[in-house]
């Protein structure tokens, strides 16, 4: 599956790449959540969007998240925080999943097997 990984810390970004790169997936990765909302444009629709809530920039992964899905309306979306969803001020849509940091490999894992198989 084609996934967009937003995430503006590289260590966490390479990371997570990696996991899903060993999973079988295509990553397409950016640090630039302006730049993940153009990314579906030129690399046409991706199966699901993994994106860091707190992105340091104009745009949060809320934003992100609200952009995939004009774009795609099916597209599902990860939303990934040190906080809790609560703490985030953000409803979630009902497309997508929440996961707190930090997380295990599995439940990463999980939470993207278990989002997929709900669409």
């Amino acid at each position: 599956m084609k996934i967009i990984l937003v995430d503006d810390d590289e260590l966490v970004r390479s990371i997570l790449a990696e996991i899903l790169r060993d999973a079988g997936h295509e990553v397409v990765e950016t640090a630039n959540p302006h730049e993940a909302i153009g990314l579906p444009g030129a690399i046409g629709p991706p199966g699901l969007v993994i994106t860091d809530v707190d992105l340091h920039s104009t745009l949060n992964g809320f934003d992100v998240a609200s952009s995939s899905h004009r774009l795609w309306s099916k597209v599902r979306v990860i939303l990934i925080s040190g906080l809790s969803v609560e703490h985030t001020g953000q409803p979630l849509d009902p497309r997508d999943r929440f996961l707190q940091k930090p997380f295990t490999h599995n439940s990463f894992l999980g939470a993207i097997e278990e989002l997929v198989n709900a669409a």
